[in-house]
């Protein structure tokens, strides 16, 4: 015997429902600790910098480098409570670990601790650009099915963010003043050396990878992707 219309009705309604409680389910277990997670896709690596950043409870997190993966990211910070230190946080599958302590770099008998080091601010790096800048960055990479496979945020020579033409010029432009100061017996060679390791800029690095090829880009703060190759 059929179903009258008002049964049909109420089964209809009860599939409904019950479809959209295993879509609320199956949003909200992607974000539930332990769940898999891909760092390149929508605001994930912001998420895991948030988490990070709430850890330390501090307003201006001073990071030394990033490095994101397609599982997990990382980043060194250092410690407010102990400014001499570096420690490592790992946001991976919704868990925020550390902090693991980081050593000091140290060249001859100078250790670069944190309160040493050149550090930037976490708010400085716009982490909601990762998904496009991976999506741009395999486009240009014309890899045959390149996918992002690891990004790294550290200070770099600001040349990698600028383009030939500029680079060019602002050359010119030092060696032409270089060459005034020689001239008026003005040329300072230490003090010229300690200004060609000034010209730095937070950069990202992108590594694109696919079964046949790599290749990586530098990308400015703006997502600009650089290809010096």
């Amino acid at each position: 015997m059929p179903k009258s219309k008002p049964a049909k009705s109420i089964f209809i309604s009860i599939l409904t429902i019950a479809a959209l409680i295993l879509i609320v389910l199956g949003c909200k277990s992607l974000s539930l600790p332990g769940a898999k997670m891909n760092m390149f896709e929508g605001t994930n690596a912001q998420d895991g910098a948030a988490k990070v950043k709430a850890k330390l409870g501090v307003d201006n997190v001073k990071v030394s480098r990033m490095e994101i993966h397609e599982d997990r990211i990382s980043i060194v910070v250092q410690d407010p409570a102990k400014p001499k230190n570096f420690d490592e946080y790992t946001y991976e599958k919704g868990s925020l670990s550390g902090p693991k302590p980081v050593p000091a770099m140290t060249i001859g008998n100078q250790e670069l601790t944190a309160d040493k080091s050149r550090l930037f601010d976490l708010s400085e790096v716009n982490l909601d650009m990762v998904p496009d800048v991976c999506r741009k960055a395999a486009e240009k990479s014309q890899v045959e099915d390149g996918k992002c496979e690891n990004i790294s945020i550290d200070w770099q020579s600001a040349r990698w963010t600028r383009s030939k033409e500029e680079n060019d010029r602002l050359a010119a432009a030092k060696a032409d003043e270089m060459q005034k100061q020689i001239q008026a017996g003005k040329f300072d060679a230490m003090k010229s050396i300690r200004e060609s390791g000034g010209d730095l800029a937070v950069t990202w690095r992108v590594w694109i990878r696919g079964p046949r090829a790599t290749k990586d880009f530098w990308v400015d703060s703006k997502g600009t992707v650089w290809d010096y190759h």
